[in-house]
């Protein structure tokens, strides 16, 4: 299990020819926020310009890099339609407040943690939240419904109870 953010700025390096072909600037999550679609490469102007790299062209994941298959795994964003469409709905996990459909807050987005032979996101770290303390902190398991939105991401209510019996849990240890 990996933090999400630990892939930012590592190098992404060819495995058939040992090239460098850039670093990592962020990563694409889908709409569902189950599963890492692969890496953003470059940003230049729009995101339509982006680089990507899909996640299946991942061999491994380094402490200091990224291998991929070839060079030619590096391609536009506008080549990949599930990449594309959530890059140009232009959501943004950072600073998300998760809530449930009936109006709960569960804290504010801090992190994800992704597995890095699937990509499948495992979880978030969330802070404040349902009588919590703004810097106290929590792990939601990745929750079955999930709907990114601009400023909010909206789970089920059940999700509520969940980190709910998880806090409870972690009290009693």
């Amino acid at each position: 299990m990996l933090k999400g953010s630990e892939l930012i700025n590592r190098l992404l390096i060819t495995r058939d020819g040992g090239e460098q072909v850039g670093k990592v600037h962020d990563l694409v999550v889908d709409q569902k926020g189950s599963q890492v679609l692969g890496l953003m490469v470059d940003e230049k102007g729009l995101f339509s310009g982006a680089r990507v790299v899909r996640w299946a062209a991942i061999l491994s994941v380094g402490v200091d890099a990224i291998v991929i298959d070839s060079k030619t795994s590096v391609v536009k964003a506008s080549e990949v339609p599930d990449m594309k469409d959530v890059l140009d709905r232009d959501n943004v996990l950072a600073d998300v407040h998760i809530r449930t459909t009936d109006g709960r807050d569960l804290g504010k987005f801090e992190a994800f943690y992704v597995d890095e032979k699937s990509g499948k996101i495992l979880g978030y770290e969330l802070s404040g939240g349902i009588g919590r303390k703004r810097r106290s902190r929590s792990f939601l398991p990745t929750p079955a419904s999930f709907e990114a939105g601009k400023d909010v991401a909206f789970v089920s209510p059940e999700t509520a109870d969940t980190l709910q019996d998880l806090a409870e849990a972690l009290k009693q240890g």
